[in-house]
């Protein structure tokens, strides 16, 4: 026994009654020592320090002997340690227990990180955000398609077409990107875009070669304000870029709603801007919506071109197309030419300026500059016979 006193109090203390568990294992039983001696100061009812003695070691903390599991464990910061056994089958039974509550609870929390690690990577995945870091990391690119004057083969300008190119090809088709970029709301971001990389990559280059245009394709949404206007103008300002070599299109379907983009469109126009209809007949104009707004240029689509030296008659709208233009004097360029017939069957009936993979693909920046440089000719334009006059 050990006395302890303190003024008037006395303390009695048994040594062995220094630790206590509370366990509902009644297999359990433990002992307390000192490292330095091997000598235990304190132990269980159901065990006697020599036997525990005996089971000192250095190296096993955790061990199985004579049908009981021993565990060892040490304190690092004094020199004591702990003696701890059980009988085989309640360390079982009591492995079984904490299992059967554990792995449920593992399971369903794996289950939820996985549901959130699921939603995480969708989301991150999304069309809408990873256009958003397209934009952000300016991955998307422009390319220049050249627009020839096939009166004299000369190269006139270029329209300007975005890419979103990959490392295994197109991340997205623009057919598909931009119709999400004007669902999500993000068009003007795509637009700011266009007008930012268009003067970063040909400002210098505009300004020492007037004779150039660009064309920019501009969202139907776009044309509900007139902010895009002064946008451009100060660009245009900032590297001496003239206002005629920068031309605006929009597609025939973005003008459903005439009397909204009339204002803006003519805003345009008084600033000095021509402003031009592209896929024209694909859409729902019609002649009086046409005059109403008062565009400059018609761009006859491919889909009709490809027609034009068949025996198909969809190459009567392309006719019609021309007239309507040639009523309202327009100018009018053809898209998607890709065969000598097909510019000898244009040039015939009026049709001036084309663009397609006759003449050439749309290029980078630099590639362009240098298809420019070059002064390539884009092809052998069959001219019309000439007849006697009578």
């Amino acid at each position: 026994m050990n006395y302890m006193q303190k003024g008037p109090y006395v303390v009695v203390v048994n040594p062995f009654s220094y630790s206590s568990v509370i366990a509902s294992d009644r297999d359990l039983a433990y002992g307390v020592f000192d490292t330095k001696t091997n000598l235990f100061f304190s132990v269980s009812n159901n065990v006697e320090p020599a036997e525990l003695h005996a089971l000192i070691r250095e190296g096993d903390t955790f061990f199985n002997q004579n049908g009981r599991v021993y565990t060892i464990a040490r304190s690092a910061i004094r020199p004591i340690a702990v003696i701890m056994s059980t009988s085989r089958a309640s360390y079982y039974h009591n492995f079984c227990d904490q299992a059967s509550l554990t792995l449920p609870l593992g399971i369903i929390c794996s289950i939820l990180l996985v549901l959130v690690w699921s939603r995480t990577r969708r989301q991150y995945h999304s069309p809408r955000n990873m256009l958003q870091r397209a934009l952000s990391c300016r991955q998307l690119r422009l390319h220049y398609q050249p627009i020839i004057d096939i009166k004299n083969n000369r190269c006139v300008g270029a329209e300007a077409l975005l890419r979103w190119p990959g490392f295994d090809g197109p991340v997205m088709n623009p057919a598909e990107f931009i119709p999400l970029a004007e669902n999500e709301g993000m068009i003007a971001q795509v637009t700011d875009y266009v007008v930012d990389e268009l003067f970063y990559e040909m400002g210098e280059f505009l300004a020492s070669h007037p004779q150039l245009y660009i064309a920019i394709n501009l969202s139907a949404s776009d044309f509900h304000s007139a902010r895009l206007i002064s946008q451009i103008s100060e660009k245009a300002h900032s590297y001496a870029v003239c206002i005629g070599q920068i031309k605006i299109e929009v597609t025939e379907r973005g003008f459903i709603d005439v009397p909204k983009t009339t204002p803006v469109i003519q805003a345009f126009r008084e600033a000095g801007y021509e402003i031009a209809i592209d896929d024209f007949g694909t859409g729902y104009s019609n002649l009086h919506n046409l005059h109403a707004l008062n565009v400059d240029i018609l761009k006859i689509d491919k889909t009709f071109v490809d027609t034009l030296t068949t025996n198909n008659t969809s190459h009567l709208i392309a006719e019609h197309i021309i007239e309507m233009a040639r009523g309202l004097r327009l100018k009018t360029i053809a898209e998607g030419v890709e065969t000598p017939e097909q510019v000898s069957w244009l040039y015939k009936r009026g049709v001036q300026y084309c663009q397609g993979w006759l003449f050439a693909k749309a290029m980078p920046a630099r590639e362009f500059m240098q298809w420019l440089a070059n002064a390539p000719a884009p092809a052998n334009v069959p001219q019309p016979p000439r007849h006697a006059e009578i």
